[in-house]
């Protein structure tokens, strides 16, 4: 009986137990609820903050990256989700209400508590998904417009064409709107008002500005194209590119704007789908010529043209600064207007030629001389303006002087003068170049104006210019012979010369920048007798031909950067009237003796020669004394590596500094000593020193070859080795050069301990200061001495690999009155620091901060025992660094802290580089300081903690900044 029972009960068993499962899991839907309700909440609430920091990421890059379509889709469920958590937040509180005395809804509640543990689940899988291993973030597309910048001096004309543009631009009957006019018009300004017009952002994916010029190519073309679409065109054919463009412009609506057309382009070789009222895509152009309009087959032409009176008188106005206005000047003034008939370019630069000009007889002499008749007139610009551009030209004063024998010093410094005349005049503007500003453009209506006229008249042109141009063809043999002045430089296609060209009149050539020219004919030069200036800097050639000799009038030779020259023909000393004669970059095995056999030159330039590798020189060239001084009229010598270049022996330097300190009128020297007496012979012996005639010069004492460095500055000085003479801590010939100096370079010293030992006399000048390799040196002031004024006009300071270098100012007890120290460092815009050990803290005190009102750049790299900037905490009420720009921390493995107690407004600051230093946690940047920030670049682990920027703040501060961050350092994943 007891084995049936058990046989019927374990079934029943089994049975009962599958029931109370489930029923005991909903049960517990029930009795758990407000646990999982608050399990929930937190986990949601992790998720959410989780999500905010994702966003605060995307915002902080938005300008170049754009979240995933996985990174939306997450986001589009949170949002979900959190709705859905306020849509049952009223279920679960209501079910809390019924506990309080009544009878709960027990089925109710075990519903909810279902639902709240599947939303958990989903809750945790949105939080796993958030490490999104392939990243969460991808480049953002191209803006469909990229802003253009817009003269400050617009027109209402301007305005009124734009509209017409825009007019056609809304037909679908115009895809193709040609504009044009004469150069200077102002179709530039008009197409950069189109391209800022909000419309266009609203009617266009894509809005592309191709600026074509006169030099343009398909590969050019699409180069631009690309980088404009985010599109990789490197070592891709053009029909690669075409394709890559034609499929990234398929289905979209663009419209392209082309200045600046000189010929047909055709747009499917580039690779644009074809502009049709179909696909709604524009095509807007400008140019000269309306034949161009024609050949790229335009819809509608508009012809841009002269300003009308009132505003051709307003903007003059507003360049020659309202002294139109004046009752005794304003007749002539609007003559002058008139004159200008109304072109934008012809009113800046007469306007720029007078302006603030209150003389009543400058303007009535200026008026005078655009009345007379203009000798030439040039294609594309009417006989007006062309008067008007070319008094401009000859209105600056003492352009030229011609017959005027000048020495080289004087001759550079009228061509600065006229430069800056030029300049002044809008004839000439300044380039934008960050690496170098001492460079001048010319807008081409001007150089049409120029060329045009320098022909008599109804001449053909005596200057042939075909500088920078790949679509004109080269001249032929006939036109080479009234030529004076040919210009092919920069010219890529020119690669072949007419074997013996008849060119009687011509004075100039310059061929320079044609790297495609690799041969010169060996009669090229027999029919060029008069040839007075060559240039053949930056070619291909291997070697000079021997017609050379055939130029004895010739006075300047240029072979600069020639980088494939192996020899220089024994034929060049014939020309004995030589004047300047440069070669650099070349890969001549060494120079021959016989060059200063040209007993006329004046400027001699011979640097980094770049020997071959099978280059073998048997035996050296013997110095003959009296050789060198044969070139008496010799005014500038650079000639670094004399002894190398030349092949010579070290024992003929005593010959060299002799022959050198005998050249009386000598302005500049470039030369490496081999040792400090010889510099004391040449000091000695040398009138151009001691008269102060030697007003450039670049000294470098080693007994090495090395070069010398600052090439920027023109009275430098580097100084290798050192034991002091009589104990002294420089030589005098050492200090002698120095004092006049501005820029010093000190390496291997082995005494110097303090760097204002030099002596605030001898660094007065000093604008830049290398020292490297001093293991002697401390500190380069030392406060606690009288030397506090030294360095007073010290722009730049590098101090590299300096193992005891400890202060850059070393003061003991409280500062010394600012009136002892006033001129400390006031001047200093770059402090760079690297490779030194020993050092603990950049400034000593807040008062060395003080003195560094100037800097701008502040680098400091491998110094491994840097803790911070400043050696103990301070309260300074003033603004310290108020101009800094630019901070770079690299490889600072001990470094903690920036400043304490110091107040670091900080307005100037652009940009941020911090990289491998560890123990840096804070930077001193806040809501209310570094308001000019524009990146800011960091690849320290757990950075962003340190930072403390809540979100608000960062939105608030940040928004406007681009900040390079390397995420995985930053948001290391747990």
């Amino acid at each position: 009986m007891a084995e049936v029972v058990a046989a019927v009960a374990q079934p029943a068993c089994e049975f009962g137990r599958c029931l109370w499962v489930p029923i005991a899991k909903r049960i517990n839907y029930a009795k758990n609820l407000s646990k999982n309700w608050e399990n929930l909440c937190k986990k949601t609430s992790e998720l959410g903050t989780r999500r905010d920091d994702i966003d605060a990421k995307i915002e902080l890059v938005k300008t170049q990256k754009t979240p995933t379509k996985e990174c939306e889709e997450w986001k589009k469920n949170i949002e979900e989700m959190e709705k859905e958590i306020q849509t049952r937040r009223p279920e679960f509180e209501d079910e809390k209400k019924c506990l309080r005395g009544l009878c709960p809804n027990i089925f109710a509640r075990i519903e909810l508590g279902g639902r709240v543990v599947n939303m958990i689940y989903d809750v945790e899988k949105l939080l796993e998904k958030s490490k999104f291993e392939n990243g969460f973030l991808t480049d953002s597309p191209p803006p469909n417009v990229e802003k253009k910048s817009i003269p400050d001096s617009l027109t209402t004309s301007s305005f009124n064409t734009m509209e017409k543009i825009l007019d056609k631009i809304r037909e679908e009957t115009t895809p193709k709107i040609g504009i044009w006019g004469m150069g200077g018009i102002g179709k530039t300004t008009v197409m950069q008002l189109l391209n800022n017009t909000p419309e266009i952002t609203t009617m266009f994916n894509f809005v592309i500005w191709v600026t074509v010029s006169k030099s343009w190519n398909i590969g050019k073309i699409q180069e631009e194209v690309g980088k404009r679409l985010s599109i990789d065109t490197t070592n891709e054919s053009n029909e690669r590119v075409a394709s890559k463009l034609l499929q990234k412009l398929e289905g979209k609506k663009y419209l392209l704007l082309l200045d600046d057309v000189w010929q047909e382009v055709d747009l499917n070789v580039v690779g644009f789908p074809n502009a049709n009222k179909e696909n709604g895509c524009k095509v807007v152009l400008t140019t000269r010529k309306l034949e161009v309009c024609r050949k790229m087959e335009t819809d509608y032409e508009i012809k841009v043209g002269g300003l009308p009176e009132k505003e051709a008188w307003e903007i003059f106005n507003l360049r020659v600064g309202n002294v139109a206005k004046s009752p005794t000047i304003r007749q002539y003034a609007e003559e002058i207007v008139k004159k200008c008939g109304g072109l934008p370019l012809a009113l800046k630069v007469v306007g720029g030629a007078l302006r603030k000009k209150n003389n009543e007889n400058v303007w009535r002499q200026f008026l005078k001389d655009l009345k007379s008749p203009a000798k030439a007139l040039i294609e594309d610009v009417n006989v007006e303006v062309f008067k008007s551009l070319k008094v401009s030209y000859d209105y600056l004063t003492d352009i030229e002087q011609k017959n005027c024998k000048l020495t080289l010093t004087d001759a550079r410094v009228k061509g600065d003068v006229i430069l800056e005349d030029l300049i002044d005049a809008s004839l000439l503007e300044k380039c934008d170049r960050d690496d170098d500003n001492d460079y001048v453009k010319m807008h081409d209506v001007i150089r049409d104006l120029v060329l045009g006229m320098t022909s008599p008249e109804g001449e053909e042109c005596i200057h042939m210019v075909r500088s920078g141009t790949s679509a004109e063809t080269m001249p032929e043999d006939e036109e080479w012979e009234k030529a004076t002045r040919i210009s092919f430089m920069d010219n890529q296609h020119l690669s072949n010369l007419s074997k013996s060209p008849d060119c009687p009149m011509l004075l100039t050539l310059l061929l320079r920048g044609c790297h495609n020219l690799k041969v010169i004919p060996e009669s090229f030069f027999d029919n060029m007798r008069r040839l007075h200036v060559l240039d053949l800097s930056r070619t291909g050639i291997n070697s000079l031909p021997v017609s050379i000799s055939k130029l004895i009038v010739l006075r300047e030779l240029l072979l600069n950067d020639c980088l494939n020259l192996k020899v220089l023909p024994v034929e060049l000393s014939e020309l004995k009237s030589l004047e300047v004669f440069e070669v650099t970059k070349a890969k001549l095995d060494r120079l021959h003796l016989w060059i200063f056999e040209l007993t006329n030159l004046k400027r001699l330039k011979i640097k980094d020669m770049r020997k071959s590798d099978d280059s073998f020189v048997d035996s050296e060239q013997v110095l003959v004394p009296g050789l060198i001084s044969k070139t008496s009229q010799m005014e500038e010598f650079c000639v670094p590596n004399f002894f190398k270049d030349f092949g010579i022996s070290d024992k003929s330097e005593d010959i060299v500094a002799s022959e050198l300190s005998s050249f009386s009128s000598l302005s500049s020297l470039d030369i490496n000593f081999l040792s400090v007496s010889n510099l004391q012979y040449f000091l000695r012996n040398s009138r151009s020193w001691r008269e102060r005639k030697l007003t450039e010069f670049r000294f470098c004492i080693s007994p090495r070859e090395m070069i010398c460095g600052s090439q920027r500055y023109k009275k430098c000085l580097t100084y290798e080795g050192g034991r002091g003479e009589d104990h002294s801590i420089l030589p005098w010939a050492i200090e002698d050069v120095l004092s006049r100096s501005n820029a010093f370079n000190l390496m291997d010293h082995g005494e110097l301990t303090t760097l204002s030992d030099l002596g605030a006399q001898n660094t007065y000048e000093l604008k830049f200061c290398h020292v490297d390799y001093c293991d002697m040196l401390e500190n380069v002031v030392n406060g606690n001495g009288l030397e506090m004024d030294a360095f007073g006009n010290l722009e730049i300071l590098e101090l590299i690999s300096l193992r005891n270098l400890k202060w850059i100012l070393e003061m003991e007890g409280p500062p010394p009155p600012l009136s002892l120290v006033a001129n400390s460092f006031t001047n200093l815009t770059k402090l760079y620091l690297c490779e030194c050990p020993m050092i603990k803290h950049v400034f000593s005190n807040g008062f060395m901060i003080q003195q560094l009102s100037n800097l701008a750049m502040l680098v400091i790299r491998h110094c491994y025992g840097l803790e911070g900037m400043l050696s103990e905490d301070e309260n300074i009420e003033y603004e310290a660094l108020p101009k800094l720009k630019e901070v770079q921390l690299c490889v600072l493995p001990k470094f903690v802290s920036f400043f304490k107690g110091v107040a670091m407004c900080w307005k100037s600051l652009e940009l941020v580089e911090i990289s491998c230093c560890s123990k840096l946690r804070k930077l001193p940047l806040n809501v209310n300081s570094g308001t000019n920030l524009k990146r800011i670049q960091v690849t320290n682990r757990k950075f962003w903690d340190a930072l403390e920027w809540d979100n608000n703040a960062t939105k608030l501060r940040f928004q406007p900044l681009v900040i390079d961050l390397i995420w995985s350092h930053l948001f290391p994943t747990h």
